[in-house]
């Protein structure tokens, strides 16, 4: 039975310093599912370490009231953090939000709707 479960050595399980805030890995962290939001496996990652989303973003270091925000603006500070605390590299946490689009792609999205 696959939990979704990843083991703690994907990265390393020691504390690292980022911009003056000491980043612990969480003791579980959770395969994010493909073409998964970053807030969508923030509130995945919180649950499975039984606590809230806001509470897992205090801890790691990162000011953001809502996850949902960084789904859309997600700086790399953030991204290192949040990396740190699940063991997954930052470039791959970045992948998981809008700012991931391509140009190409962004300029065939409808921005706002003109009726």
């Amino acid at each position: 039975m696959d939990t979704g479960l990843v083991a703690p050595c994907k990265r390393s399980a020691t504390a690292r310093e980022i911009w003056g805030v000491t980043c612990i890995p969480l003791p579980i962290s959770v395969t994010p599912v493909p073409d998964e939001l970053l807030s969508g496996w923030l509130s995945r990652l919180a649950a499975s370490n039984h606590c809230e989303v806001a509470d897992l973003l205090a801890h790691i270091g990162i000011d953001a009231k809502y996850a949902a925000a960084l789904d859309f603006d997600l700086d790399m500070l953030a991204a290192d953090r949040i990396s740190v605390a699940a063991r997954f590299d930052p470039a791959f946490v970045s992948s998981m939000t809008f700012a991931a689009m391509p140009e190409a792609e962004m300029r065939l999205t409808v921005q706002r709707h003109r009726w």
